[in-house]
């Protein structure tokens, strides 16, 4: 009887098991070698599952997206000032060993994405900068309801995306202190009453 795989599934499970060798390798240094190394089957077999590299990197990248958006929800709901979920949204990247190498590998991901202008890649930035608003949007809202940002405040959630997204690229710099310009950046936007 032949075994029936989940081909999802499988793909799944391919990324998964490459999550922490992304983080280390990068995605430049990254090798198809490497992935069905670590994935414990063939190269023949990650291209059943992937059309290249890149393609594994996007399914990676992905759960990488999907757990981070797991967490920055759970921050709409929890009980500190909406000035607090603002800083941890936009310090996510920065708080830890872990978070750092998340952020190298999207700075690549962004470095490249700039440069060769792939479809897949623009499409996918697109949809996770949607998520991300999402969420900024619950709350600010919240915020607004509480009454900690004025209803008339112009606070957008695009804006803070394109903050969040500078501080990526800028983070690279010696001189770029993130918890102070985070800091300046929501006193500028949540003055104090």
């Amino acid at each position: 009887m032949a075994i029936i795989v989940n081909k999802e599934e499988k793909r799944r499970n391919i990324a998964l098991s490459c999550r922490e060798l992304l983080l280390e390798q990068g995605i430049n240094s990254l090798t198809i070698s490497q992935i069905a190394k670590t994935a414990g089957v063939g190269k023949g077999t990650i291209y059943e599952y992937f059309e290249n590299k890149e393609d594994i990197v996007f399914e990676i990248i992905t759960t990488f997206i999907s757990d981070h958006e797991k967490e920055l929800l759970a921050l709409v709901d929890t009980p500190i000032t909406t000035r607090e979920k603002l800083f941890h949204f936009l310090y996510f990247l920065f708080e830890n060993e872990i978070a750092g190498k998340h952020l190298n590998v999207y700075q690549e991901f962004l470095a490249i994405s700039l440069s060769s202008e792939p479809e897949a890649m623009l499409v996918f930035s697109e949809e996770c900068r949607k998520k991300f608003t999402m969420i900024l949007d619950l709350i600010l809202e919240a915020g607004k309801a509480s009454g900690e940002i004025e209803k008339t405040m112009p606070i957008s959630s695009s804006s803070l995306t394109l903050f969040a997204t500078g501080l990526v690229v800028d983070s690279r710099l010696e001189s770029c202190d993130i918890k102070k310009e985070i800091d300046l950046f929501l006193d500028m936007i949540l003055p104090s009453k």
